[in-house]
Order: C-alpha cells, then sequence, then structure tokens
C-alpha cells in the first residue's frame, strides 16, 4: 500500500497487483473462475470449475457436472458446473471432464446413467457401456442386429453382426443365438432368413415322412432342419 511502513500480508482468496512483482501496491479479491494462494492468482483446473470469488483452494466450487465438460488454460476457466454440455452420442462425460469430452469406442454406445434430464438428444451422455449382445454399436449408437443376422457376443461394431443365421434357423431382429430357431417340420430357411417359408402344397414335408418311415423305439433319428424346399419339403 502507499506509505506503508511495512508490507502487509494478502488476504486468503486475494491476489496483489502493482507495477512490478516488487512493488505491489494493491489486493484484489480472486474473480469466479480462479482461484489465490500467496497473493497469487491461478485459473481452476481443468474439470473444476470456480462459481464464486474469492477461492483460495485447486478444488475450486467443484467438479464439473457429469454430461458436461469444464475446460481451463489454454482455454478461459470454467465458472459453472455445467459449462458446457457434453455433444453428440459419439463422446462422454463423466464427472471432472475437462478440456475435451472423451470418446465413445467402437463397440460401445453412450448413455445417460444418473437420471439428470437431457436438454437435446445425446446432449448430456455421462458415461459409455459395452454393445449387449443381439446388438451392434457405431458412432455412440445402439443398433439392433439386422433380419437374418446375430449377434452372440458383445461388443460387436459392424451391422454383419456375428454373421449370417445359418440356412435352416431363422433370426429375427437383435437375435442373440440361432440355435433355438429351427424351422419347424413344413418349413424352410434358407442362409440369411428372418423368417421360414412354408413348404408348397404339392411337396411332401418331412413331417410326413417320419409318420411314413418308422424306426425302432429304441433309435433316436436326428435330423437337421430344412435348409430348401427342394431337399427337405419333396421326397423321394
Amino acid at each position: 500500500r502507499t506509505g506503508s511502513p511495512e508490507p502487509q500480508l494478502i488476504q486468503v482468496g486475494y491476489y496483489s497487483i502493482g507495477i512490478t512483482n516488487t512493488t505491489r501496491f494493491f489486493q484484489r479479491p480472486c474473480e469466479p473462475g480462479y482461484f489465490c494462494i500467496d497473493g497469487i492468482k491461478y485459473q481452476c483446473p481443468a474439470g473444476t470449475f470456480g462459481a464464486t470469488s474469492g477461492l483460495s483452494t485447486a478444488a475450486c466450487s467443484g467438479l464439473c457436472a457429469p454430461g458436461y465438460f469444464c475446460p481451463s488454460y489454454p482455454s478461459p476457466p470454467s465458472i459453472s458446473r455445467t459449462q458446457n454440455e457434453c455433444g453428440n452420442s459419439t463422446v462422454y462425460c463423466p464427472e471432472g471432464t475437462g478440456n475435451e469430452p472423451k470418446a465413445v469406442t467402437s463397440g460401445y454406445y453412450s448413455v445417460l446413467t444418473s437420471g439428470m434430464a437431457v436438454d437435446g438428444p445425446n446432449a448430456t451422455q455421462n458415461d459409455a457401456k459395452i454393445c449387449p449382445k443381439g446388438f451392434y454399436c457405431r458412432q455412440g449408437i445402439r443398433i439392433r442386429c439386422p433380419e437374418g443376422t446375430y449377434g452372440d457376443v458383445e461388443g460387436l461394431s459392424a451391422a454383419s453382426c456375428s454373421g449370417w443365421c445359418p440356412a435352416g434357423y431363422f433370426c429375427p431382429f437383435a437375435t442373440t443365438d440361432f440355435r433355438p430357431n429351427p424351422c419347424l417340420p413344413g418349413t424352410y430357411a434358407a442362409k440369411g432368413a428372418a423368417v421360414c417359408m412354408t413348404c408348397p402344397a404339392s411337396s411332401q414335408s418331412r413331417a410326413s415322412v417320419l409318420k411314413t418311415f418308422q424306426v425302432l423305439p429304441q433309435e433316436h433319428v436326428v435330423k437337421p432342419p430344412c435348409t430348401t424346399h427342394r431337399e427337405c419339403c419333396f421326397f423321394g
């Protein structure tokens, strides 16, 4: 201060100003977005925010909210817990996200897990989950495996999922396992079928064949599912 008989200590949460580092004559409270220690002003770290003036620790006012990111140097410091919405489905922001959102890994999708209201489509996603069976995930979006395919593992990222449904089976949307879906007697399915087709009316189905040709009781006959109407629906 001008005319001070001796230097004065800077108050907590204040910083000193002056012509040079050795001729400081005034103190000022730390502005929002900053914290002050020993008379020096610092930006609140990335991932935190400073909502009030006079802050004196690097924790500032706390961590950035889930679903948002709070940048700092080289950008200006953040002053709000919800400084910037995370963005679209390709990114997510857990609590304390700093200068930029986190990219969603291929085979994962972005989600909102905390129950917060979403201001816009996929605007405040705060977590990423691995794609479940029966789905594939692209650009952070979970999509059902198409008809005629199946997805028997997690983390798929291509529309082909785990591959085509084998001949003799049917696979509707989001099929995880084709084995419980064999075509019934009197129907058939080629590779990549979503539904089984009914055998032509003029054909003789496996069901009637099995009724005509009986086997001994102790024997067990396992027939594969029909794959074409020529091979399985007609006899002889």
